[in-house]
């Protein structure tokens, strides 16, 4: 183990709270995927990030994909083996309901609140305050490649061949392990390894009846309504794919009932929560919009859909015949016109068994126990091109609260598990860098999380004044 691994976590735990300012710089950029009056704040983001690890001594390309800006950066080791760490810097548009403003981080109690600070600024900062601290001490114990990508929320298009070109350049010896850090623990203080994805594609459905919108109170129910076909089409479609089936036992741990309806935060939840929300095919409808004058029968409906597959399963193979279903059931006359986004298959992962050591063991260090295997109705698409890409299935190590509130309103970072964060990451990148060396298999030890077993205590200028009373 490299001797510098004490040293490199205390001055990690002492840098913790500038990173956090660091992180509420980022945080205010609006690098909103996908929305073409965000293409410049989703630049900005970028560039931030490139100005961080150049400053860090990495040699770091900002490259491009249709869809938006890909960092890549490497940072030379003094080992052999190569660790790859992919993360996201676009995010979700705000979205209504937040009692705070989005894009200005403002602590709440232990939260720090703010778009993007567990999905997936935050864990992604975490990794990057404890590469600093490694290189400031002379260098990670292994090569790092950093991959931050600026695509994440829409699919992340273009990926896999704009990683595929630069491969070769970025690896100089082996990879030993290859890490996503954009997911949830299980519960607080329990980090955890994700080892299911739902397969995801975007769908649109239109139903257009043709003609002009007409009178409702002349022509309303001899006319076919729009909007009633769609609601029929909407429930067989959801039928349809709550029929896939699912992959049996031995299956990873799922969450408890309690913690998917807590996680739901008040909302009506179906019987059978657990499944719904880790393993069945699902369809959520994300916006709906039938046109017309008030008074007048529309004459076209049309619906964006989020589609999850059971892992195992590729969308792609879905579609056709869910098409197929949906058509059979339209009134004469109808027309229905459905467009299939970029899409991915789930899968149940199975990362290599020593990666999953060396986690366990820097988790023990960090946080006192290892890491929690769960499964996830989640879809992360990098996740497939990773191992497409680096030959090794990747870890999907989550530090973000089970309840980060992400994708919705009031999103955050716990304040109280920050230092342990950024401690995890020093240890990951220091255990990983075994496994490039004929040690493979040594522990830590006697090390422990004393250095780390504190509050952070400065906050900085940056943050908005604390609101009492919320906890």
């Amino acid at each position: 183990m490299d001797a510098r691994l004490g040293v490199v976590r205390s001055a990690a735990a002492r840098a913790a709270p500038v990173a956090l300012d660091d992180l509420g710089d980022w945080l205010r950029i609006p690098s909103v995927s996908g929305d073409p009056a965000r293409a410049d704040d989703l630049e900005r983001a970028a560039r931030w990030v490139v100005d961080r690890l150049r400053r860090d001594g990495a040699t770091v390309r900002s490259l491009r994909t249709a869809a938006g800006p890909v960092v890549v950066a490497r940072t030379r080791g003094r080992g052999r083996g190569t660790t790859v760490v992919y993360g996201h810097l676009d995010v979700k548009p705000p979205g209504p309901g937040w009692t705070t403003p989005a894009f200005r981080p403002t602590r709440v109690g232990h939260r720090l609140q703010a778009r993007g600070t567990s999905d997936d600024k935050g864990q992604v900062m975490a990794h990057l305050a404890a590469l600093r601290a490694w290189v400031r001490a002379g260098g990670p114990p292994g090569d790092v490649i950093t991959i931050v990508d600026g695509t994440e929320e829409i699919g992340s298009p273009g990926l896999l061949p704009l990683l595929t070109g630069v491969r070769h350049d970025l690896t100089a010896g082996p990879v030993v392990g290859v890490l996503v850090i954009d997911t949830r623990m299980a519960g607080p203080g329990r980090p955890t390894l994700t080892l299911t994805q739902r397969g995801a594609v975007p769908v649109r459905l239109s139903v257009d009846v043709g003609g002009r919108p007409v009178h409702a109170g002349r022509l309303g129910g001899a006319v076919v309504d729009p909007s009633l076909v769609l609601a029929d089409l909407l429930g067989r479609a959801a039928r349809d794919l709550a029929a896939l089936p699912t992959p049996g036992p031995p299956y990873p741990a799922e969450p408890t009932a309690a913690a998917v309806r807590a996680a739901a935060a008040g909302r009506a939840v179906h019987p059978g929560v657990v499944r719904r929300a880790t393993r069945s095919g699902v369809l959520t409808v994300t916006r709906l919009h039938a046109g017309a004058a008030a008074g007048a029968v529309p004459t076209r409906a049309e619906a964006l859909l989020d589609v999850r597959v059971p892992p195992g399963t590729d969308p792609a193979a879905v579609l056709p015949g869910l098409t197929r279903d949906l058509r059979r059931a339209l009134p004469p006359g109808v027309r229905l016109t459905v467009a299939a986004g970029s899409g991915e298959a789930g899968s149940v992962l199975a990362p290599p068994a020593r990666v999953r050591a060396a986690l366990d063991d820097a988790c023990r260090a960090a946080f006192g126990r290892p890491t929690t295997s769960a499964a996830s109705g989640g879809s992360i698409r990098a996740v497939d091109v990773l191992r497409r890409v680096f030959g090794q299935t990747p870890a999907l190590l989550g530090l973000g609260p089970a309840d980060d509130g992400a994708h919705g309103p009031d999103e955050y970072l716990d304040l109280r598990e920050w230092p342990a964060q950024v401690d995890v990451h020093v240890l990951t990148l220091a255990r990983l860098a075994v496994l490039g060396t004929p040690q493979q298999g040594q522990r830590f030890g006697t090390f422990t999380s004393a250095t780390v077993a504190r509050p952070v205590a400065s906050w900085g200028p940056g943050y908005a004044q604390e609101i009492s009373g919320v906890t």
